[in-house]
C-alpha cells in the first residue's frame, strides 16, 4: 500500500471485502454489503460496509450510531489511535 491517506483510503476502498473479512471474520456478505453485529465482530446485522461501487467501504452501524470509511472502521475495530491506525494499515 502507498503511504499518503487519500491514498490509503483509496487501497482500502478497492479491497473492501478483504477489509472486512480481516477485521470482522465473523461477518456474512449480503447483497453488497458485509452485515456484523458491531465494531466488537460478533455475528449479526446492526453493522453494514458497503463492499462494492461508488460507496465501497462506507460503513454504519446503525445500533451504535457510528459510522465511517475503512479506515474509520479499522481504529474502531482495534481501538487504536488515528496513527496507529495508519501504521498498522500501511503494515
Amino acid at each position: 500500500m502507498r503511504g499518503d491517506v487519500a491514498d490509503l483510503k483509496r487501497d482500502l476502498q478497492g479491497q473492501a471485502l478483504q477489509v472486512c473479512q480481516h477485521l470482522l471474520p465473523a461477518g456474512k456478505l449480503t447483497r453488497g454489503e458485509y452485515e456484523v453485529g458491531s465494531t466488537s465482530g460478533e455475528a449479526g446485522k446492526s453493522l453494514k460496509v458497503r463492499t462494492t461501487g461508488v460507496k465501497a467501504g462506507v460503513w454504519s452501524d446503525f445500533a451504535a450510531g457510528a459510522g465511517g470509511d475503512l479506515l474509520d472502521l479499522w481504529q474502531a475495530v482495534r481501538g487504536l489511535t488515528f496513527v496507529e491506525t495508519l501504521d498498522e494499515v500501511r503494515s
